[in-house]
């Protein structure tokens, strides 16, 4: 559980998560340990199973969490932890992490992190509202605020039906060691194009991506479903379909699957699909189906290896990722029809705006981490800092404020000199982070972005309006920083190596900053000051 909570709540590095746990009686109180070294913070856990699924959790496992934060005071307080022998894991535990050596230079414990899969009872519920505010932080993660990320995080279930396929030959099946059976058949293609949730895309649940539209592959495959001449040597070159069902059962040349997904071979079915009227009895596909537990991970791993093999990049893979998942899930729940949060290519979310997760990483590597200069380095943003991008701070809300800022800087492309504006694509990103900078120069510009549900959207057009000005404003001094550079340093200036620079960019937000400030003691209204609806 506690695996879980740190991979899906707090958004751990994978490879960090059994470092930073221990297990066993003797632990003092403590389950795990996380260290922000950069901030020299530590995070302590505590976990607590219940046998009963309507288990009580009272106060004294938070008594002596709480009781625990007390050994990390100092490197002295850590000796005596390991005086008093704890079990194994844990003293492994704090020599893995260096604990001590942490503490005495400033390290201290920041956060105390309660999970339990019980309900607090009077008890518990009283004694976390006594000590709330207090240092260190107590957070307490019970059943119904984990329920909550697990419905958002729930992987896609099969499509819920049964399905008869009859091959044009007996299927080959083999049976695997690992909870898994496999047939695999040629199979002619109006069947496929006959098989349900085609047409709301339901069938390819949790495929990575869905239709890329008109592309060139797409085309060709599609003229070749037109040529007649053709229909008879597909099986041959193309890669087939794989589909996944919860039971299979094979006799002669019928395959009988009860419930199904498509995880490969998304796009070749849309378009055989799209050309159904010009199929024949000769256009035959390959098909592979898998037979897997409803609860195993070995479906994700078929999704993940099948769709490996072939152009996808790292962004399609983290469609099907729990983090993207319980992100897209949170938008629906808090924005409704007003925003859609796509994941994969292709969605039809149907909703008024939508914001796809590729825009939505680089617009929190510019404005929350604050390096617009690698938001247009795509390659890095759902691999090297994918976690970091989309750290436990990011939720429904935030999304929801980057999109709006997203949308004003848009506003803002007619404004800037034409030799920045026919870069837009990656200059966007600095405008952005040059808003946010404004911003937080006011307690209630910083307080926007580190919680904008207290704002939106009840007051979304007054917030709108600010950030349009503030975003006109950074662009008139974004053009007249370009105009010096160029008067001053002439050809050697180039704007588009400026924006994508470390040093370029905060040459311009020093600029930004300090005529912002100017502007400001003219006129006091000038900075953010929208008060929050709540």
């Amino acid at each position: 559980m506690l695996a879980w909570f740190l991979a899906t709540v707090w958004r751990t590095e994978p490879e960090d998560i059994d470092d930073a746990i221990c297990d066993g009686r003797g632990d003092k109180g403590i389950d795990g340990l996380l260290v922000d070294d950069d901030l020299a913070e530590i995070t302590v856990l505590q976990s607590k199973h219940k046998v009963d699924a309507d288990g009580q959790q009272g106060d004294r496992d938070l008594r002596d969490l709480v009781g625990a934060a007390a050994y990390f005071d100092s490197a002295d307080s850590v000796d005596g932890l390991i005086a008093a022998k704890p079990n194994m894991e844990l003293r492994q535990l704090l020599r893995r992490l260096d604990i001590r050596d942490k503490v005495s230079q400033g390290a201290h414990a920041k956060r105390l992190i309660f999970i339990t899969d019980g309900v607090l009872n009077r008890d518990g519920d009283a004694y976390a509202k006594a000590i709330s505010g207090r240092s260190p932080q107590l957070e307490v993660w019970d059943q119904p605020r984990l329920a909550a990320v697990a419905r958002r995080t729930k992987r896609p279930e099969l499509l819920d039906v049964n399905v008869e396929l009859t091959a044009v030959a007996e299927p080959t099946v083999v049976r695997r060691k690992r909870r898994a059976r496999l047939a695999v058949g040629v199979i002619p293609a109006s069947q496929l194009v006959s098989l349900p949730g085609i047409d709301d895309l339901t069938l390819f649940n949790r495929n990575v991506r869905l239709s890329e539209g008109r592309t060139r592959i797409n085309r060709e495959l599609g003229r070749t479903v037109d040529t007649p001449s053709e229909h008879e040597l597909f099986p041959a070159y193309h890669n087939g379909i794989t589909a996944l069902t919860h039971q299979l059962r094979v006799s002669g040349a019928r395959m009988s699957l009860k419930g199904i997904t498509v995880v490969n071979g998304c796009q070749s079915l849309l378009t055989l699909h799209e050309h159904q009227d010009s199929l024949s009895d000769e256009l035959q596909v390959l098909v592979k189906v898998v037979a897997v537990e409803p609860q195993s991970d070995v479906a994700d791993r078929i999704t993940y290896r099948s769709n490996n093999q072939n152009p996808v990049d790292i962004r399609d893979q983290r469609s099907t990722d729990m983090i993207q998942r319980a992100l897209q899930a949170e938008v629906r729940e808090e924005y409704g029809e007003d925003l859609g949060y796509e994941i994969r290519q292709g969605e039809n979310l149907r909703t008024r705006d939508v914001l796809d997760n590729k825009r939505a990483a680089q617009l929190l590597m510019a404005v929350y981490l604050e390096e617009p200069w690698n938001a247009v380095r795509k390659v890095r943003l759902f691999d090297h800092d994918y976690r970091r991008i989309f750290n436990r701070e990011v939720d429904a809300h935030r999304l929801f404020l980057i999109h709006q800022l997203d949308k004003v800087v848009e506003a803002t492309r007619t404004a800037l000199r034409p030799d920045v504006a026919a870069s837009f694509a990656s200059v966007r990103f600095t405008i952005a982070y040059l808003v946010a900078q404004v911003l937080r120069l006011t307690n209630e510009g910083q307080a926007l972005l580190d919680s904008p549900e207290r704002w939106l959207p009840g007051k979304l057009s007054d917030v709108v309006a600010a950030l349009s000005t503030l975003a006109e404003d950074v662009v008139d001094s974004v053009n007249f920083h370009i105009e010096s550079e160029k008067a001053e340093r002439g050809d050697e200036f180039d704007p588009k190596v400026a924006f994508k620079s470390t040093a370029g960019v905060r040459s311009m937000a020093n600029e930004v900053l300090k005529s912002s400030r100017r502007q400001a003691k003219r006129d006091t209204e000038f900075l953010f000051r929208v008060k929050p609806a709540r």
